[in-house]
């Protein structure tokens, strides 16, 4: 319909000149039409004129002579020229394959002309023509195989379109060094993390295949996840075999015995293979469990199992030199410090259990597993080690190390309790001289919320996200979404809300002129700068139709929801990307209070850095439930356990000062050294693994002290024993789990470094100092105040220790 009005007179002009080339030309018949020359020849004649002629008549040649006067529009003046003059209706032999019929001449005219109009260079001929080939009304599937085809093996300077630079720059670098590929998984699909190597096989077969010898990464979220996973699996292959080579050569050279170690090794690794059986249950049928239990439980059940190990032993073999005999020692030492055993073993699974209330699935899992390891690891010091005692007995030890009585010699031990008990004050004094600054340090220094710095540089996920950054910058990495959900439709399939769309444009250019954002994308900035979508109506139907194409990324399949994006100018994952995050979330209050429409939508800001502010501020509010939790529930038992209000509350005092001493410790070393913040989920992780582990000491001690107060010695000769006695136990239990966890620094993962040193430095002071000079120090100082409590407190540990056949003294209910 288009050119209707043009092509009705052209065909009159050849009817006409038609007639006119008969004489007479108003009479011609069959013998005229078929006989005096070829009918095509005539008309070849008449439209483009006939060469052999120098003079052509007025009626030859008209097409040139119409189009050429008849269209304005140079572009399609020029399409009709062209076929007037490269077409023509008579086989001429010189002329093949310019016949009107010729398919080859045809397409070659097509794509040439095609190429012209559209300014297309030459390299695209080939391209086009395989367009052409599909025919006029080609198939979808044809269409979608062919596009594929050209994607997969041209380039972007091969497309039949040229894409513009903000087509692109989202997917290649600004240096053309860098290109972007973007996976999507399925939501009700398997856990990508289960995809990844599969990914890297193919992509390495691909790359190995092209001849092109590209550097190529896979990372992302799920890559990070798998990477770190691998890296962890690897850790366990470096971390336990010294773990357990540090445990055998403490315990042997504490019990001066080859045999000794192997009961504890062997009790614990039981009691991990059971564990890990109770971990796939919970695994299965709980909750998911995060790799890093790999690596943490298998060291804290080394840890702590072997402690209540060591310390059941020992005491069997101080029973043995006492003069008891061998059945008569073990039940002593079951009585006695089985009683501080379940006491510590108590407290480490209430510590650890109050991980499993944490909104972090990470801190969950590691919570219920180490919760399923300590108890199994204390079911079986109780039961198992006793029983190895029985069948074994002094054949663990070397010859003279248990047996008779011999007379004790003053060690360090010794010397150590009479040192605070002349210099109680003085070390009073020290251990709050050194609190006040650790305590300063603690607060003032802050703490790192990147998790890519957990990433080894050598793993391919983080040296591809390096490269990402490098390429594009860092908030192109991964962007913050903002999701409006408005009430209102926003588009049809052609047809857009211009009014609605004006409201998301302002969210737009607002989140743009905001601190720390650099680009933003939306649905009316669908690459990165702003449409002219106020003038659809406007618009041909074909640039309708491509506006919205190019909004549709950012706009909901419902309709009614859009999504923004905000490229952020720091990393993701860092202190500054959150800080701009709670920014953009308090400009959509103020956004939502300026426009009707925003007001009455619902506005959610989300990605990477949402997800970590989210769980940054759940975890706060975690830290502070679980301080609570684990303080009070520690509380609890010891105050059943020792029937002391004041002790508990100076057991958890001193451990608090333990784990701050080694938090100061550990920032100064991590940051001045190390050149890393600390991790941030630490905190959380040393203050409740130190509540449960830290006590075990403190436990064992005041144990031994109220033992030998009930056995009728004074305050301060009890405490000079205590420590004399379990001095060397403490020491060597405190070497075995600092050795333990030590081993985690091993690791190439960041958290578990810091995690390892900061847990090292804790039970080395917990060990060695604290509990030999701090803890007796308090004691001699509050006398009577060690055992007081409230007269129903009282009852309930007579009762406890009536019923576990202990040997009371009445003295004690009377301090």
């Amino acid at each position: 319909s288009t050119y209707l009005s043009l092509i009705k007179p052209y065909y009159n002009l050849f009817y006409q000149s038609w007639n006119q080339s008969f004489n007479p030309s108003s009479q011609y018949n069959v013998y005229q039409l078929m006989v005096q020359g070829s009918p095509l020849l005539r008309a070849q004649n008449i439209t483009k004129g006939n060469p052999g002629l120098q003079s052509q008549p007025s009626y030859y040649n008209i097409t040139s002579r119409y189009f050429g006067s008849s269209i304005s529009d140079q572009q399609s003046k020029g399409l009709f020229l062209s076929v007037a003059k490269y077409f023509n209706l008579y086989c001429f032999p010189c002329s093949y394959p310019d016949y009107w019929n010729d398919a080859a001449g045809l397409r070659a005219f097509t794509i040439s002309s095609f190429l012209n109009l559209t300014g297309t260079g030459p390299s695209q001929y080939n391209t086009i023509g395989e367009i052409y080939d599909l025919g006029p009304s080609p198939s979808f599937a044809s269409v979608s195989k062919l596009a594929s085809r050209l994607l997969r093996e041209g380039s972007v300077y091969s497309y039949p379109v040229q894409p513009g630079r903000d087509a692109y720059s989202q997917f290649v670098s600004a240096d053309n060094n860098t290109m972007l590929v973007i996976l999507d998984f399925k939501n009700n699909g398997p856990d990508p993390r289960n995809s990844i190597q599969r990914i890297r096989d193919e992509v390495a077969v691909a790359n190995r295949l092209s001849g092109q010898n590209l550097t190529i990464f896979v990372t992302g979220a799920p890559a990070f996840n798998y990477d770190l996973e691998t890296e962890s699996v690897n850790d366990i292959e470096r971390i336990d075999p010294v773990t357990v080579f540090l445990i055998i050569l403490i315990i042997g050279l504490f019990f001066g015995s080859l045999a000794a170690p192997l009961v504890p090794i062997s009790a614990i690794g039981l009691s991990i293979g059971v564990a890990f059986g109770l971990v796939y249950l919970v695994g299965s049928f709980v909750t998911s469990v995060h790799f890093l239990v790999l690596t943490l439980m298998p060291i804290a059940m080394l840890g702590a199992g072997t402690d209540y190990c060591i310390f059941l032993i020992s005491r069997y073999a101080e029973e043995r030199r006492s003069g008891h005999d061998k059945k008569e020692s073990v039940q002593r030492s079951l009585a006695w410090a089985g009683g501080s055993i379940v006491t510590s073993g108590a407290t480490v699974v209430l510590a650890f259990g109050t991980l499993a209330f944490a909104s972090f699935g990470m801190l969950r899992s590691i919570g219920l597993a180490v919760m399923l390891g300590i108890s199994v690891a204390l079911l079986v010091a109780l039961t198992l080690v006793p029983s190895a005692l029985m069948v074994f007995g002094d054949r663990l030890f070397r010859p003279g190390h248990v047996g008779a009585k011999r007379e004790e010699k003053k060690g360090y031990y010794a010397k150590a309790a009479g040192f605070t008990a002349r210099h109680s004050k003085i070390v009073l004094l020290m251990a709050l001289a050194l609190s006040v600054p650790a305590t300063a340090i603690v607060f003032s220094s802050g703490t790192s919320h990147d998790f890519i710095a957990q990433i080894p540089d050598s793993l391919e996920s983080r040296a591809g996200y390096n490269n990402m950054v490098e390429g594009f910058g860092p908030g192109a990495v991964t962007p913050t979404y903002t999701i409006i959900l408005t009430p209102v439709r926003l588009d049809e399939s052609n047809w857009i809300n211009a009014t609605a769309l004006s409201a998301i444009s302002y969210a737009e250019n607002s989140t743009l002129l905001m601190p720390g954002v650099s680009k933003v994308y939306g649905p009316t900035h669908p690459l990165g700068n702003p449409i002219s979508y106020s003038t659809f109506n406007q618009l041909g139907p074909t640039e309708q139709s491509e506006m919205i194409r190019s909004m549709q990324p950012f706009l909901g399949q419902d309709g009614r929801s859009a999504m923004v994006w905000a490229v952020l100018s720091s990393e993701p994952y860092s202190d500054s990307a959150i800080s701009t995050l709670n920014s953009i979330r308090a400009n959509v209050k103020t956004l939502q209070s300026q426009s009707p429409l925003l007001a009455s939508s619902t506005l959610l800001v989300g990605g990477e850095t949402a997800s970590l502010a989210d769980l940054t501020r759940a975890a706060s509010a975690d830290y502070s439930n679980m301080t609570i939790l684990v303080l009070v529930g520690v509380f609890i038992v010891l105050l059943l356990a020792l029937g002391s209000v004041f002790t508990p509350l100076r057991l958890i005092l001193t451990i608090l000062l333990s784990v701050s001493w080694a938090m100061a410790a550990v920032m100064l070393i991590s940051q001045n050294i190390l050149g890393a913040q600390l991790t941030w989920i630490l905190p959380i992780m040393l203050l409740v693994i130190m509540v449960g582990l830290g006590l075990d000491y403190d436990i064992f001690l005041v144990t031994r002290i109220r033992e030998l107060v009930l056995k009728g010695l004074t305050d301060d000769a009890a405490i000079d024993t205590a420590v004399e006695r379990t001095g060397a136990i403490i020491t060597a239990c405190g070497l075995v789990t600092a050795g333990a966890f030590s081993t985690m620094m091993l690791s190439h993962i960041l958290l578990l470094q810091q995690l390892g040193l900061a847990i090292l430095i804790v039970v080395l002071l917990d060990a060695l100092v604290i509990r030999i000079y701090l803890v007796p120090s308090i004691m001699r100082h509050m006398k009577r105040f060690n055992w007081w409590a409230p007269r129903i407190i009282k009852q309930a540990r007579k009762t406890i220790d009536r019923n576990s056949g202990a040997r009371l003294s009445e003295e004690l209910g009377n301090r």
